[in-house]
């Protein structure tokens, strides 16, 4: 048993009064949040312009404060990029930018102050001590080495600020000192841009250390799993022909080539889950991964917005009302001009929100565009958390319609469709997510070369969408000829005024290539 393993549970029960008060007082910890937050950016130049000097209450706040989302606060990111240091938004300076993974059919710069990753911070070691506090056997993760899932920190800069992936980002701002020890590769292999390269020095990593833990993006951290069960066995065992390592890699090897990983990584203890609904996932990791406990957090390029608290994994993620002032919009009222606002004392367990964000970072009544459920409210837990509009996010890259149509209208260009009618699903079978689209042609067209010509297109407007290909989280998209037309069945089952789907998640993996898209003649 390591030194490590030994401190770090007598550090988890001093937190555990902390993680006991956002339990039992959320609403006093976000509404003290909230006091928090307006009187240090009372001086900015957003907080001088909303009056933040006479806010007293949250009603105050929130009559006085209107709704904003990336585009309405745009002339003030603007500023802050000409003037980083200056207080705009922030009174501490922007330090960072996040590349998002854009939502909207374009990625964006969202600013980051150090006191919002503070913030960020204190989430992530309660996430961590809640997972030693949950069980007696879980401090083993810190017997060991946990792998991380991280993209690029630096990417480019924009004044002298550097623009990066907030997985990298929160690597080198975020992770406490504790953490960062434990934590492999390291900065030099969250920033290769070569993915094949990448994971195999992952793959490595994995054989030579004692991995007790996975962390990062759910499906990429999937990804890599199933390039080691499938593909890098017979490759790593001549990798470590001749090293202490090579009897590790053969007693896992199988006759089929495949890596039994439960005999690889015998001690691995945690499987950290961000970025994605884990729930389809669940039944692979835990068949794949016996020994492991799934772990979930709920974080985006704004900040860390909940993380698990509880033992019971099944009760959702747990709100951080320590960190964030939240708000929410009712589903009904999501696309009205002037939508109804609630605080989080008045929302109600089953019922599905468009959440509403303020915290140090500087993002204020902001609108992430991010649907979820409250899975109960005592405490405050949500679940099935997804993007606002038609959004289909399997594996991060949160695709959207605005993605689809520019993707199929590159795909027509480059091989010369001539489309009258499509549809594109997304499934998830087993551990596989991949899209399917079914389209009605006036011409005969090679449907492999349509299909890989919108991966292309999407790709290039949708980074995490070309990365989850690269990585393999995603499948290669599908491309099917239907028969029948989509959009008149719509019709025909609506009014005349019903518009097509472009975009939209199959309910089970065989409606991707069988229903729900017209009639299928003929698939690749």
């Amino acid at each position: 048993m390591s030194i490590m393993s030994k401190l770090v549970p007598v550090l988890a029960k001093r937190k555990a009064k902390v993680i006991a008060n956002i339990l039992n007082d959320p609403i006093g910890l976000t509404d003290n949040k909230l006091n928090s937050i307006i009187e240090t950016h009372s001086n900015t130049a957003f907080g001088k312009d909303h009056g933040y000097e006479s806010i007293k209450t949250p009603e105050h706040f929130a009559e006085q404060v209107p709704l904003y989302d990336y585009y309405s606060m745009s002339p003030y990111f603007d500023r802050v990029k000409e003037t980083p240091k200056l207080p705009i938004v922030t009174a501490d300076p922007i330090v960072w930018y996040v590349q998002s993974s854009g939502s909207t059919g374009k990625p964006k710069a969202l600013p980051i102050s150090k006191a919002g990753m503070d913030d960020y911070s204190i989430g992530t070691t309660l996430s961590m001590m809640a997972f030693i506090n949950a069980g007696k056997t879980h401090r083993n993760v810190f017997n060991g080495t946990i792998l991380s899932f991280a993209a690029p920190a630096k990417l480019r800069e924009i004044n002298g600020v550097p623009v990066g992936y907030m997985s990298g980002i929160a690597k080198e701002m975020a992770a406490s000192a504790i953490l960062r020890r434990l934590v492999k590769p390291g900065v030099e292999v969250f920033n290769m841009t070569d993915i094949e390269e990448k994971l195999w020095e992952y793959a490595k990593v994995a054989v030579q250390e004692n991995i007790t833990g996975l962390v990062g993006i759910t499906t990429l951290s999937l990804a890599f799993i199933r390039k080691m069960q499938n593909e890098y066995g017979t490759k790593l065992l001549q990798e470590f022909k001749g090293t202490k390592h090579e009897e590790k890699v053969r007693k896992a090897l199988s006759d089929d080539g495949t890596l039994n990983l439960e005999t690889l990584w015998p001690n691995l203890t945690m499987f950290g889950a961000t970025g994605v609904d884990a729930d389809p996932y669940k039944s692979w990791i835990k068949d794949t991964l016996p020994q492991s406990v799934l772990w979930d957090n709920y974080a985006a390029s704004e900040g860390l917005y909940g993380v698990t608290l509880l033992d019971n994994t099944d009760n959702g993620i747990q709100l951080l009302t320590n960190t964030n002032y939240f708000e929410f919009i009712p589903e009904n009222e999501v696309d009205k001009e002037d939508p109804k606002v609630i605080p989080l004392s008045e929302v109600k367990k089953g019922h599905r929100y468009e959440m509403v964000l303020t915290n140090m970072m500087g993002y204020t009544r902001y609108r992430v565009g991010d649907m979820l459920t409250f899975i109960d409210t005592d405490p405050y837990s949500v679940h099935r958390i997804g993007r606002k509009g038609r959004v289909v996010n399997l594996a991060g890259e949160k695709l959207t319609d605005a993605h689809v149509n520019e993707g199929i209208a590159a795909a027509c260009r480059r091989t010369g469709a001539q489309l009258a009618d499509y549809t594109v699903l997304g499934s998830i079978d087993g551990s596989r997510a991949y899209y399917t689209i079914s389209a009605m042609f006036q011409n005969k067209i090679e449907l492999a070369e349509f299909a890989s010509a919108f991966d292309d297109a999407v790709g290039a407007n949708n980074g995490e969408f070309k990365h989850s290909l690269e990585f393999g989280a995603l499948d290669p998209t599908i491309a099917v000829q239907m028969r029948t037309s989509h959009t008149e069945g719509i019709i025909k089952s609506n009014h005349i005024q019903s518009k097509p789907l472009p975009l939209s998640m199959a309910e089970t993996p065989m409606m991707a290539t069988s229903v729900g898209s017209g009639e299928i003649a003929e698939g690749v």
